[in-house]
Parts: structure tokens; C-alpha cells; sequence
């Protein structure tokens, strides 16, 4: 009802146009809905007078018509430009990141081929080193039980001379090579 109200009180060229702001404010916000909720020519044809339905109401209707979208063109076109900077900075941030994701690739291809040639430098003669420390340690407990053979031996041997006995005869080799069982 205001916008076919204004629209028609509009009709007569005698009186002074209006500010921008108050041509938008007189649009009724059916106007501002989605396109598939309103019918804008179906809502002016609704508002056309039964009388004085003229070439001058036509080119009044037309102006403010051409009015409002030049307004809400000019408004819509400030906005993209207020909006333009921060567009710009976000495009760069966005070709900043995938230039920094470009590099971290390449840094990550060159840290792989480099802990590559560090597990072939270091880690397997580390696992080499630690295999004959290993084989050390099983050599070392061997000889102290060879050591303690021996002294068992020697003790042995000594206790058959006191006692005035003949020393045991050594135990055959088995036939298979392998040693006791």
C-alpha cells in the first residue's frame, strides 16, 4: 500500500524529488525478499490507478522506478568497492599460503630424501654396532664360565692329587660334533 501510494502521489511532476534514502525507505520490504518470494510487476500492476492512467504516469512510474535501481545500484556498487580492499589483502593471503605450502612441500621432500641417507649413515651402523655389542656381551658371559670351568678344573685336579686319586678320564666327544647334549 505505501509503495502504490508514493508511486501515485509521485505522478505529478510539482513536487521536489527525493532524497536517495527516502526513495528506498518508501519501497515496501516485499521488495527486499528473494527473488521467487515476490513479484515486483505483479505487485505494480496491482497499484495502477483505475484513472489517469496516462503516457505522464507511465514515465513517472518509470523514472522512479529507474530512480530506486540506480540508488540500490550505486549503494550495491560502494559496498563491492568498501569491500574491495579486504578482497585484494584476502587473494593475497590466499597466494601467500600457497606459495608457503609450495616451499613446506619441497622442505618436505628434501627433509625425507635427507633422513633417508641418515638412516643409511647412522641407523643401520648403529643396529651393526649394537649387534656386536650384543655378541660382546654373550663372549664376555662365555669366558667367565670357561673361567669358572677352569678354576673348577684346576680345583678339581688339586683335591685328586691330595686325596691320592686318579683323575677321571675325559668324557668322549659326542659323534655328531655338536658337544654334550
Amino acid at each position: 500500500e505505501r509503495w502504490c501510494t508514493s508511486m501515485a502521489s509521485s505522478s505529478s511532476h510539482s513536487s521536489p524529488p527525493q532524497p536517495e534514502s527516502e526513495r528506498l525507505a518508501g519501497l515496501p520490504p516485499e521488495y527486499f525478499l528473494p527473488l521467487e518470494d515476490f513479484d515486483a510487476v505483479g505487485h505494480m500492476l496491482q497499484c495502477l490507478p483505475e484513472e489517469g492512467l496516462g503516457e505522464s504516469y507511465l514515465a513517472a512510474q518509470l523514472d522512479q522506478t529507474q530512480d530506486v535501481l540506480e540508488e540500490i545500484n550505486s549503494k550495491l556498487s560502494a559496498r563491492v568497492m568498501r569491500s574491495y580492499g579486504a578482497f585484494v589483502h584476502g587473494m593475497a593471503q590466499v597466494q601467500q599460503l600457497k606459495s608457503d605450502l609450495v616451499l613446506t612441500a619441497i622442505q618436505c621432500r628434501a627433509a625425507r630424501k635427507h633422513l633417508s641417507r641418515v638412516e643409511t649413515g647412522t641407523v643401520n651402523p648403529g643396529l651393526n654396532i649394537l649387534a656386536r655389542l650384543r655378541r660382546k656381551r654373550a663372549l664376555a658371559e662365555l669366558l667367565s664360565m670357561v673361567d669358572g670351568l677352569r678354576a673348577l678344573t684346576s680345583e678339581s685336579d688339586e683335591l685328586c692329587r691330595l686325596l691320592g686319586v686318579a683323575k677321571p678320564p675325559p668324557p668322549p666327544p659326542p659323534a655328531d660334533g655338536q658337544g654334550p647334549a
